[in-house]
């Protein structure tokens, strides 16, 4: 009798697993039919073209020649040597020192500043966030225009009236790079604004009350409870910020263009200098070698933003 018991016991747990180890396999299987679609589209826009720029980055391909050759490292050995990619390598990286501390900054004192519940506040957020919905080029077009010099510029005849000389904002290559950088914090400063405002608004408020009760004040309020516990979204608001900063290109190629301009060489970034190589003068494989060099300092730059978050 005990003997049936224990068989009729068995029988049952072995069922038991049996039903769990068909439930995880249609588990598994119902996770691939929804995985494999979204995956199938990451490789191919993400993964196939990276591989396809590393294909080309090693060959002389050329969008008028028919005819390929591999030609390994060459193209990096040609770019070490090109007194224009550096130059549009400088460039980015100061694209990347200006822009990224001044939408970060700014971004977090006028959320900051919004945070307090000041009148008309729903007038400020738009009014911060509405360049950002602005297309660049456009936009970029519009500022040309307030950086034009003689008569026509809206800055230097705002300089003229208040008695000031005109500035060449588009004659000299250093102060077109700061004020097409200027264009780029314009535009996307809405956006770090309201990502840092809504982080702000979501700090549960005892938080805030209790600090007030222990006695802190205004300014270690802000720098003890509330920025680090933003920071998570701080951190993915930088890394967006280089991205975009480090692939600048709209205003660049906007701003570079027209008689009364610097030469574009001169305030060449190196999106810029990717379009030109490969478009204007066809040369595809040189084109892939700066895009390779592009992505690889962007995620060695992205990784190094995660080592300083987390160290904090």
């Amino acid at each position: 009798m005990k003997l049936k018991t224990g068989s009729k016991k068995a029988g049952i747990v072995g069922k038991f697993l049996g039903e769990r180890d068909s439930l995880k396999r249609s588990q598994m299987i119902f996770m691939l039919w929804v995985l494999i679609p979204i995956m199938s589209l990451y490789v191919i826009l993400r993964i196939i073209p990276i591989l396809s720029t590393l294909g080309l980055s090693l060959t002389n391909a050329h969008l008028i020649r028919p005819t390929t050759k591999f030609v390994g490292l060459a193209n990096f050995r040609y770019l070490l040597r090109d007194r224009i990619f550096v130059a549009a390598f400088l460039n980015s990286l100061e694209y990347l020192a200006v822009a990224v501390p001044a939408e970060i900054g700014l971004g977090l004192l006028f959320a900051l500043l919004l945070s307090r519940k000041v009148k008309f506040e729903a007038f400020y957020e738009t009014l911060y966030f509405l360049p950002y919905i602005i297309p660049m080029v456009p936009a970029a077009i519009i500022w040309k225009w307030f950086y034009s010099p003689g008569e026509f510029g809206l800055f230097n005849a705002l300089l003229r009236t208040a008695g000031l000389p005109s500035v060449p904002w588009m004659g000299d290559p250093q102060i077109t790079l700061l004020a097409t950088i200027a264009i780029h914090v314009w535009k996307r400063l809405g956006f770090f604004v309201i990502i840092f405002l809504v982080a702000l608004k979501n700090i549960p408020s005892e938080l805030i009350d209790a600090a007030k009760v222990d006695g802190a004040g205004k300014w270690r309020t802000i720098t003890r409870i509330e920025i680090p516990l933003i920071k998570p979204v701080m951190m993915v608001g930088s890394i967006m910020a280089i991205i975009w900063s480090w692939s600048a290109f709209a205003e660049v190629y906007i701003m570079s263009q027209g008689s009364d301009t610097s030469a574009g060489a001169q305030i060449s970034t190196l999106m810029f200098r990717i379009y030109q190589l490969t478009f204007d003068f066809a040369k595809v494989g040189m084109g892939a070698a700066i895009s390779l060099v592009l992505f690889v300092v962007s995620l060695g730059l992205v990784l190094v933003q995660f080592k300083v978050f987390k160290s904090r």
